[in-house]
C-alpha cells in the first residue's frame, strides 16, 4: 500500500468497515510510514472531538423526523 491508497481508505479504517485482506496492507503501511500514522492520530483526534462536541446537543425532533422520512424514501436531500 502506499500513501495515497492508505488516505483513501483511512476512513473505511476509523469505521471498522475495512475488508480483512485490506486490513493487512493498511497496518503493514501505518507501521512502515510515520507520516501516515500521524494521519491515522489526527483523524482519530478529530472524530473524537467532533463526537464530543456533537452529543451535547440533539437535533430537533421536527429535523429528526424529516431526516428518516428522506432515508428511508432514498432522498439525497430536503425540500422545505
Amino acid at each position: 500500500m502506499n500513501c495515497i491508497r492508505f488516505r483513501e481508505t483511512i476512513f473505511l479504517y476509523t469505521d471498522n468497515e475495512m475488508e480483512e485482506e485490506l486490513l493487512v496492507a493498511f497496518r503493514e503501511h501505518l507501521v512502515l510510514c510515520p507520516e501516515c500514522a500521524r494521519q491515522i492520530d489526527y483523524t482519530r483526534r478529530v472524530r473524537a472531538l467532533l463526537k464530543q462536541g456533537c452529543s451535547k446537543n440533539r437535533a430537533p425532533e421536527r429535523l429528526r423526523k424529516r431526516i428518516i422520512i428522506s432515508l428511508r424514501r432514498g432522498g439525497a436531500g430536503f425540500q422545505s
